[in-house]
């Protein structure tokens, strides 16, 4: 063996020695320190539902759902319950719906918040007395399922840490005192009406079928016609203001408690209730209904109060509230629907602009289904029609609202220029028949800009006249021709 194989396999043994250390190091120190990292990270959360490296069948980690809460605070114990349609309910001392913002506070804090430091692992009765733990601030007993097994933590709340905030706390039937972060404290200290939801109230909007309301002094009913219509069948019947009743129902959702009194017969009726400032009826999707009242009281030299009774399927609820619980007592008027023509836009085929003072302009198309790019102007003259200008008018008709309405049935349309001699824009459907007419009388006097108009509704209403420049009534307006307004057009030598 000459020398340069001597060297070529000393360096080979080097190699595998290196090899080896370098192996022992990732296996045997590296790995081992991660996988005991792994572990301690997992121990020190309040509660892991899932056991470290616990797997589905599929590889996945099982999901965790929490079911059952139990929290005591001061002494005083609330119980929680998921349902079967996975909403919060507390089940005692009282049966009422739960904040689930709140419940999702507790139960998402006990998954993702840690144990700072362990300070006693052996703790005697005085050094649980020093710490708060022999009378705990607060309890919290949490189980959730995990697959087809319940798991359960218990987690004890002692006093606070001035110092830093911090909450002494134990685990379970563990020895150990350990230190976590002050919000812990926050989130788990809850007592019956922090954890009660605060929106007695709320209802979802979109499931509302009919809405039947009487106070002392107005009485209406509104019922649904489909996903952006109401009409009003009480006192008359009629388009209702859609945007107004969406803006009631939700306002009135959002009014959040302040109290909840004990409900008991004797209560309500000396709160009112016999004889509410508003009663409401809500019909909901699947014929449920629910029942809102409202009360005031205003005892001598005392501040005014609100309170709402709620009776639905789920129960009674009795809560006091701010004063816009009041939204649902409105005027029957405040809810008319205030545009001034109601028409839908891909019906129109044909739409006659007349001007007293000028000619009168018509616009049309062949059809329901021909495209936006086949108006064309058919008097004073053909051509063909600017389709901005059209497109834009009947957004700009849909779009008008009555500021005020005025005389229904006059019988003398004149005085309010609103006659035969009136300005108007009359819309038709492809079998000729008129849709909508806005017809545009005189300037109300005192009211710059604002004009008297009769859309559909057979009534005078007043309406904001700014946007009346945006409709064509003159031919140039809307025919696509040079020169449409001022004859041929002139060359210039």
């Amino acid at each position: 063996m000459n020398q340069s194989q001597k060297t070529m396999l000393m360096m080979l043994g080097l190699l595998a020695v290196a090899g080896a250390f370098g192996g022992y190091a990732y296996f045997g120190v590296f790995k081992k320190d991660q996988a005991s990292e792994r572990r301690v990270e997992h121990e020190l959360r309040l509660f892991a539902p899932q056991k470290l490296d616990e797997r589905q069948a599929d590889g996945g980690s099982p999901p965790a759902e929490f079911t059952h809460l139990t929290v005591t605070t001061g002494g005083h114990v609330t119980t929680l319950e998921r349902r079967g349609n996975r909403e919060w309910w507390i089940v005692s001392p009282v049966v009422a719906k739960a904040d689930k913002l709140v419940v999702d506070g507790i139960t998402s804090q006990l998954q993702t918040a840690k144990f700072k430091a362990t300070l006693e692992e052996d703790p005697d009765a005085a050094t649980l007395q020093k710490y708060g733990l022999d009378a705990p601030a607060f309890v919290v007993v949490a189980t959730a399922q995990v697959g087809a097994q319940d798991r359960t933590v218990k987690i004890i709340g002692g006093i606070e840490n001035t110092f830093d905030g911090s909450v002494y706390v134990r685990r379970n039937d563990e020895k150990p005192v350990f230190t976590a972060e002050g919000g812990v404290r926050f989130m788990l200290a809850k007592q019956l009406f922090d954890l009660r939801d605060k929106n007695p109230f709320a209802v979802d909007e979109a499931k509302v079928q009919r809405l039947a309301v009487k106070s002392g002094a107005n009485e209406y009913e509104v019922v649904r016609l489909n996903d952006k219509q109401w009409n009003l069948v009480r006192p008359a019947a009629e388009p209702a203001d859609s945007a107004a009743l969406s803006a009631i129902i939700a306002g009135t959702s959002q009014e959040r408690a302040q109290a909840f009194p004990d409900d008991s017969p004797a209560q309500r009726k000396a709160l009112g209730f016999d004889a509410p400032l508003i009663d409401a009826r809500l019909t909901l999707t699947g014929d449920k209904v629910v029942h809102l009242r409202v009360t005031r009281q205003a005892p001598d030299g005392g501040e005014e109060a609100f309170y709402g009774l709620r009776e639905d399927d789920d129960g009674a609820v009795l809560a006091k509230l701010g004063s816009n619980v009041t939204q649902y007592d409105r005027p029957p008027s405040d809810l008319r629907d205030k545009t001034v023509l109601r028409f839908r836009r891909e019906l129109v085929t044909k739409i006659v602009f007349h001007d007293p003072a000028g000619e009168e302009v018509v616009v049309q198309k062949d059809s329901v289904d021909a495209s936006a790019d086949a108006w064309r102007v058919v008097a004073p003259r053909p051509g063909k029609a600017k389709v901005f200008k059209v497109t834009g008018a009947l957004w700009t008709l849909g779009s008008f609202k009555a500021l005020v309405n005025g005389e229904e049935k006059p019988k003398d349309w004149g005085r309010y220029g609103l006659d035969a001699k009136a300005k108007f824009i009359a819309l038709y459907g492809q079998d000729g028949a008129e849709l909508a007419r806005l017809v545009i009388g005189k300037e109300v006097i005192g009211k710059p800009v604002t004009f008297y108009v009769r859309g559909t509704r057979d009534q005078v209403l007043e309406s904001e006249g700014s946007r009346f420049g945006e409709l064509p009534f003159a031919l140039g307006d809307v025919l696509d021709e040079p020169g449409a307004d001022a004859g041929p057009a002139v060359t210039s030598p």
